[in-house]
This record gives structure tokens, sequence and C-alpha cells, in this order.
């Protein structure tokens, strides 16, 4: 089929579609997914849950003719569709006009059981709400997390290459600020994709600073990747889904992230979301996550937190000053490793700096590991670094491996040593 001959089809689908009440299922000339719009504000419910959006996983073999078929008789309009993963999110019609099948359009919590009988569908559950967990540099005797970890012994023997990118999922980040600006490449905002990824909340540039801030440069602090670039992707701003964290790791992993650093949570399964994780690994890109902060023990089966608990990831504990468990980290036998998460020194928007604590700081501490020893060795894979990452660490509580601290301590020097 020619270029002209495909989107002609596309056109006639769109006209067919349109007479049906339908919108139709967007499509890019690439193969890529276009935007993803975000939910309305006020659309979950008491558990975090979408009253609008759902969330499909196709079975093999299926694809975007069969979930047109479905979208269309349950009175559903497609969202977006990734063919990397044969997943999409679907938005309940607006109008709550009968369709071909009698069946009326409703609230998404209703329809979710239609969905889940459907034989092109192998998972289907209302979008789920994901949160935030929360050198010569003047301020490095500050960062007690960075002498900890040995970073600028490690960058002795491997300072970071900006040819590594390391991908930070989180709220944006500040594209002026004197400490991350010339480090930064092209990102993406899933959550407003007509928008810039300028961070407004201040998560996410208080995560790229600890991640990858630029050493030596006689101001402000300094970053454990050293010199590895920084890709801003943002996906939470006032509120977020699974779906939009699903689009930003799928950006991310499309467009030459080596390392992502996910200072989020869910604490509940979803299908679509873990496909996204395993197309990430599947092509070669780190996986970092912050462990959470309920203090309590994160269970893959009873108590998920995503995507830290996900087979693969390097899920990160936080600890304080005195190397202790922070009180409000969550821990468990998915937890990789612990880092410095307890009033941690870094940049904020405006040119600012300051202090956080969260696991959400531990995490970007190891996400900057993970960039140091990619840009020592580039061939290694997910697993080979997060082995090194576990194998290295300084071992805390328990000999050995313990729920509480994981293999131990992060440490850099350790690490870049293997």
């Amino acid at each position: 089929m020619t270029k002209h001959q495909r989107w002609l089809s596309l056109a006639v689908l769109g006209a067919v579609l349109s007479a049906c009440g339908i919108r139709p299922m967007p499509m890019a000339s690439s193969g890529n997914a276009l935007p993803i719009e975000p939910p309305p504000i006020g659309t979950f419910d008491a558990q975090g849950l979408s009253t609008s959006e759902i969330t499909v996983a196709l079975r093999k073999g299926q694809g975007p003719a069969e979930l047109n078929a479905l979208a269309k008789s349950l009175g559903y309009t497609v969202k977006k569709y990734w063919p990397q993963i044969n997943s999409a999110v679907l938005q309940v019609s607006r109008t709550a006009k009968p369709v071909s099948t009698g069946v009326s359009a409703m609230a998404a919590t209703t329809l979710v059981a239609s969905l889940r009988k459907a034989k092109s569908v192998a998972a289907a559950q209302p979008a789920a709400q994901v949160i935030l967990e929360g050198a010569d540099d003047p301020m490095y005797a500050q960062q007690y997390g960075m002498q900890q970890m040995h970073v600028t012994d490690a960058w002795a023997i491997e300072p970071g290459k900006a040819t590594i990118k390391i991908a930070m999922i989180d709220t944006g980040v500040d594209l002026t600020h004197p400490d991350l600006q010339a480090k930064i490449v092209p990102g993406y905002n899933a959550v407003k994709p007509e928008e810039s990824v300028q961070d407004t909340r201040g998560h996410g540039t208080h995560t790229a600073g600890i991640a990858a801030a630029i050493g030596n440069n006689g101001a402000g602090v300094i970053g454990v990747g050293g010199n590895c670039a920084i890709m801003p992707v943002k996906v939470i701003d006032s509120g977020t889904t699974d779906a939009v964290i699903a689009d930003g790791v799928i950006w991310a992993a499309d467009h030459g992230a080596n390392v992502m650093s996910m200072s989020i949570g869910l604490y509940r399964r979803s299908p679509v979301f873990e496909r996204a994780l395993q197309y990430a690994l599947d092509k070669g890109v780190t996986l970092v996550a912050s462990a959470g902060n309920n203090g309590a023990k994160n269970d893959p089966e009873g108590n998920p937190h995503l995507p830290s608990t996900y087979p693969g990831v390097i899920e990160v504990i936080a600890t304080d000053a005195a190397g202790q468990k922070a009180a409000f980290s969550n821990w468990g036998t998915t937890a990789s490793v612990s880092a410095p998460g307890v009033d941690i020194i870094s940049t904020l928007p405006g040119g600012k700096y300051g202090p956080k604590s969260g696991t959400s700081m531990a995490c970007p501490h190891v996400a900057g590991l993970a960039g140091l020893l990619l840009s020592k060795h580039p061939g290694w894979s997910p697993a080979q670094v997060k082995k090194a990452i576990e194998t290295s660490a300084q071992d805390f509580g328990t000999p050995g491996y313990d729920p509480v601290f994981g293999f131990g301590r992060a440490d850099a020097l350790a690490a870049v040593k293997l």
C-alpha cells in the first residue's frame, strides 16, 4: 500500500466512524502513538480510579480494527492506541446516546466488566491515579548523600558521558536553571503534548538535580550522574493516570533514554503500565523507581507499588544521614538498594535550591549511578546494571540481603570499579 493509499484508507475509516458518532482512533504515520490529553480534573473516585477512562491491553493478534469495533459497540472513543505494547486508553462517550448494541455510554467503572468479556481484550480496568513520592559547588558540603555514596571519587574513574540520557519521568524540569540548563536534551509533555516540559511544581526539577546537576561549575549542587544528560518527561501536573505515565515511558524508550528515574507511585496493578515498563526493559532501558512513602512493606501481589515492584526495576529505599531507613520509606523483598532520601539539597525552579525528603529523592541518586555505569559499560543490559548496583552496595542492617535496606546503600565508587 502506498503512503497516499494508506492515508486515503484512514480518511475513509474516519468518515465511517464519524458517521456512527464515534471519534476515529488517532494513528501516526510513523507507527507511533499520537499525543494524549489529560483526564478532566475531578474524574477520580475515592479509590483513585477514573470515572471516564479505561485502559485496555489487547490480546496477541488483535489490533486497531478490533479495538475500534469494540469501542463502537460499547459507546467509547479511542483516546490513544500504543502499537508498541498493543494497548490503549478509552474515553467514555460524553453523550449518553444508545449505540448499536443498545448499551448506553456510562461511567467507566460500570463498563469494565463488559470489556473484560471481549475476546480481543487481555485486561481492562479504569485508569488509575498516580502520585508523586515526594566538588567546587558551594552546597556540596551539605550534600551528605553524595559523600556517603563516594560520588566525586567515582568520577575519577568514570565522570559520566553526555551521550547517556537519564529520563526524568516526573513533573518536568526548570529549563533555565543554571545547574541544569546546559545538560537538558529534548523531552516530552505527556500531560499536555502541545506545551513545554517546564516544571511548575518543583518535584521534577529537584529530582533532576540529584540525578545529574552540573558539577564543578562553581554553582549550587552536583548530581550523581556527572556529565550524563537530562531528558525531561512530564507526566504529572495537577494530576495524572497510569495511561499518561505509560505514554511517557514509551516515548522515552523510543527517543533514546538509557535510564529512567521514576519517583512516582501507583498502589495497584496496571496491565498497560506494566506493558510499557516491559517495553522499555526490552529496549535496553535501565529502570529505577522509588519504593514509596507509606512506611509499608511492598508486595507485588498483596501490596503492589508500581513501577518499583515490577520485575527488572531497581527499587530504591530511602535512608537518612545516619544511615537508617527513613521512617516514611516503604520496604520489602522487591527492594534492590537504599540511598539517601532525607533533607536532600537540590535544584528548585527559578534558579533556587532547597531540601526535600522522600523516596523520590533516593531514586535519582541511583538513577545517576546507573548513568555512570552505562557511561563506562555502554553495552550493559538493564539486568547487568541492576546486578552491579546491588552487588557493590554497602551492606547495612542484617548481613547480606534484607528487605529493610535491600543489598545495602548504593556506592558509586564501588560500582564503577566493576
